[in-house]
C-alpha cells in the first residue's frame, strides 16, 4: 500500500515543499539565508542560464543540477573528496556536468583558459561548518576572482555570483576571516562590472 507522499506526483512535492519554505520564510521575517527557490531566481535574473556555468562549491550538487537543466555546461569544483566522489557518481549520466576535484584556488586558472563565450559563476566555495571543506583558508574567492579577472576579456557576457554575503568582513572563529564586502565592492567596480546585493547574494555582471 502506498504512503501519502507516493500518491502525490514529484513535481507536486516539488511545489509543496518550495511552498513550505516560502511560508517559513516569510514568518520569519524573510531572514537569511533565502529557500533554494529565491537564490535560484537571482541567478535566473542575472545569469545566463543557456550559457556555461562555473561553480565553486558542489556540496550536495542541488544548485548544479538547477543549472544543468538549462546550461550549455555546468563545471563544479568540490575540495572534499567525499562530496565530490558522491557528485560524480550522481551525475555520471549527465553529459553537461563536469565534477572537478580539488580546490578551486587551484583549479579555476587552467579551467578559465578552456571556457569563453557567456559564462557565469557561482561562488559559494567557502566553508560553513559541517561536511563542508576548510583548507588552510576560510574562502577562496581572493584567488577566484583574481582567476576571473585574468581572463574577463574572453568571455562575451559575464556574470559572477557570491553566496553569503553577510559572512565577509566577519571573523568565523576557527574558520578564519572572510574580505571585507567592501573587498567585493572594490574588485567589481576595479573591473568595471555593474553589482547589487540580493537575498545575501553578491552579484557582479555585465
Amino acid at each position: 500500500m502506498k504512503t501519502i507522499k507516493e500518491l502525490i506526483p514529484i513535481g507536486v512535492r516539488a511545489d509543496l515543499r518550495s511552498t513550505w519554505h516560502r511560508a517559513t520564510w516569510s514568518s520569519h521575517g524573510y531572514a537569511v539565508p533565502a529557500p533554494p527557490r529565491v537564490k535560484q531566481a537571482v541567478l535566473s535574473r542575472y545569469g545566463n542560464l543557456n550559457g556555461t556555468w562555473v561553480e565553486s562549491g558542489t556540496y550536495l550538487g542541488k544548485t548544479t543540477l538547477f543549472l544543468a537543466r538549462n546550461a550549455k555546461h555546468v563545471f563544479t569544483i568540490e575540495p572534499s573528496q567525499y562530496l565530490a566522489s558522491r557528485a560524480q557518481t550522481k551525475f555520471r549520466n549527465r553529459k553537461n556536468i563536469d565534477v572537478i576535484a580539488g580546490m578551486s584556488e587551484t583549479v579555476m586558472p587552467a579551467l578559465l583558459e578552456t571556457i569563453s563565450g557567456d559564462v557565469s559563476f557561482w561562488l559559494d566555495g567557502h566553508t560553513s561548518g559541517g561536511i563542508t571543506f576548510l583548507g588552510e583558508q576560510a574562502t577562496p574567492i581572493r584567488e577566484e576572482l583574481a582567476a576571473i579577472t585574468a581572463r574577463l576579456d574572453s568571455f562575451n557576457s559575464v556574470a559572477v555570483f557570491i553566496d553569503d554575503f553577510r559572512g565577509f568582513g566577519e571573523l568565523r572563529g576557527d574558520e578564519g576571516a572572510y574580505p571585507s564586502k567592501a573587498f567585493l565592492v572594490d574588485w567589481a567596480e576595479s573591473v568595471s562590472l555593474k553589482w547589487t546585493v540580493e537575498h545575501d547574494i553578491f552579484v557582479a555582471w555585465r
